[in-house]
């Protein structure tokens, strides 16, 4: 007898995040690329009606949410998964299950590619889609919508048969980008999405883009490796080019914010977009990601060329005895020399820095607020350092007994965790805190860098942008 073939409903779900236990604020909202990839792709390949519920931008109850499944009422729900949510990411499974049993639960993502047998350990999870997504979600939902029930046949797969965890062969790496369809930004209210503070480069409407997947580097902290396996791919420039041109067009976005590891791994695929954005003649603001030991003066000039206003750094430490420990294979000279590249140009230079890692004393934590403070930067960011599950770094805290059978999901939260995880001899909890203030204050309240703001300022939208970046900080002071 021939299967029936039903025609999936399928509702991806992004959870709360960072109202788990903070300052939302201090994170903007960012495009959910993740499922809007996974949207696209799935549109373009199969039969379906689709719909993403961004918990996390609209700040919905538990109960707003079950009224939004019982709506919509899907045959599937795929959730990404971090592992600050996951509590929550649970409660969601739970709350679908009660509405409808028969409802095929997937969750992807971080935490369940790092910790798959515990992420599959709950009732109400059905399926684990590890890794990189697309290609195993759509032969999943084939699956699941045929009847065939033929799971051991889906590579990047983890599921329960009989009792039993179920794990089949990795799946391979998409190896051409380009063949994606571009995120189905049309699936979400684009109004509500907007930069961080210190992102913030423009008036205009933003959205994050990637114009490639994964990083070559092995940092200790970084979850990314686990997600891409230091597997580096990039789309090409006409590719990238295009779905910006697309964007300005259908949605009038003017600012973008691209989230790839690290923008400037490659010299010559960065020259190739910004050629391809000034040779297009878009009008557009933009902000990346890059690494000290990456950047030269000839990319920097071209990004300025193109747009760019601001670019962000990891520094992460003004200790090179820390940054080794990290293998961030660079050094402070290194850092120092890429701060002043950009100043030079005249662009904006945003700094993230972590306080309390694996061999951090109260010495080494001052050095780098020393050294924040020594350079040109026009924001910085300090996090206390967290042992992501899926990094060298979470090994370590485990066997050294940092992460014990008491340590919660949200304790994963950046910025706004009450309890840090990584508490050693020499440093407490509580003067991790301390530090972490102390670092935003000696930094944010210097008369220089008050003065050097407020004669940058040359529009009444930069000003409004100043006074709520130092009401932030304000309630980040308060906070913690």
């Amino acid at each position: 007898m021939e299967q029936i073939k039903i025609k999936p409903r399928i509702l991806l779900i992004n959870p709360l995040y960072t109202l788990i236990s903070g300052i939302k604020e201090s994170a903007g909202h960012a495009v959910p690329l993740n499922l809007c990839y996974l949207a696209s792709y799935l549109r373009e390949n199969i039969d379906c009606e689709i719909s993403i519920l961004d918990c996390e931008v609209m700040a919905i109850s538990f109960k707003q949410i079950a009224d939004h499944i019982k709506n919509f009422n899907p045959t599937i729900v795929g959730i990404t998964s971090p592992t600050p949510a996951f509590d929550h990411i649970l409660r969601i499974a739970r709350i679908t299950k009660k509405i409808n049993p028969n409802i095929s639960v997937i969750l992807g993502g971080p935490h369940p590619s790092a910790l798959p047998a515990d992420s599959i350990k709950d009732k109400n999870v059905d399926f684990l889609v590890l890794r990189e997504g697309e290609i195993t979600f759509k032969e999943l939902i084939e699956n699941i919508t045929s009847g065939k029930k033929d799971y051991k046949s889906i590579n990047g797969l983890v599921f329960k048969d009989k009792g039993k965890v179920i794990f089949t062969p990795p799946r391979s790496y998409i190896e051409n980008l380009d063949e994606l369809p571009f995120p189905a930004r049309d699936l979400l209210d684009i109004d509500k999405y907007c930069s961080a503070p210190t992102k913030k480069v423009s008036s205009y409407r933003a959205t994050s883009l990637l114009s490639g997947r994964g990083c070559p580097y092995n940092c200790i902290h970084c979850v990314s490796n686990c997600l891409w396996a230091r597997k580096f791919r990039v789309r090409s420039p006409n590719n990238i080019v295009d779905e910006i041109e697309y964007c300005v067009k259908k949605y009038k976005i003017r600012e973008f914010n691209f989230y790839d590891d690290t923008f400037t791994i490659n010299e010559n695929q960065v020259l190739g977009v910004c050629n391809e954005i000034i040779k297009r003649r878009l009008k557009i603001s933009w902000i990346c990601f890059s690494r000290v030991n990456t950047l030269t003066q000839n990319m920097v000039r071209a990004m300025k060329r193109a747009g760019c206003k601001k670019i962000s750094f990891g520094l992460e430490s003004g200790s090179q005895k820390i940054l080794n420990i990290m293998r961030k294979n660079g050094t402070l000279k290194m850092a120092r020399k890429a701060v002043n590249m950009v100043n030079k140009e005249g662009l904006e230079v945003h700094a993230s820095f972590m306080i309390g890692n694996v061999g951090e004393t109260k010495k080494t934590v001052n050095k780098t607020i020393r050294f924040a403070k020594s350079l040109k930067l026009d924001n910085a960011t300090f996090f206390i350092t967290i042992p992501y599950p899926g990094t060298d770094l979470y090994s370590v805290a485990v066997k050294k007994g940092y992460i014990t059978p008491d340590t919660q999901y949200c304790d994963f939260a950046p910025m706004t965790n009450s309890v840090p995880i990584l508490v050693q001899g020499n440093i407490s909890a509580d003067n991790l805190l301390k530090l972490r203030k102390k670092a935003f204050r000696q930094f944010y309240l210097r008369p220089t860098y008050i003065l050097r703001k407020f004669t940058k300022i040359d529009s009444f939208d930069e000003f409004k942008s100043l006074i709520k970046g130092f009401l932030l900080f304000l309630r980040i002071q308060q906070k913690t």
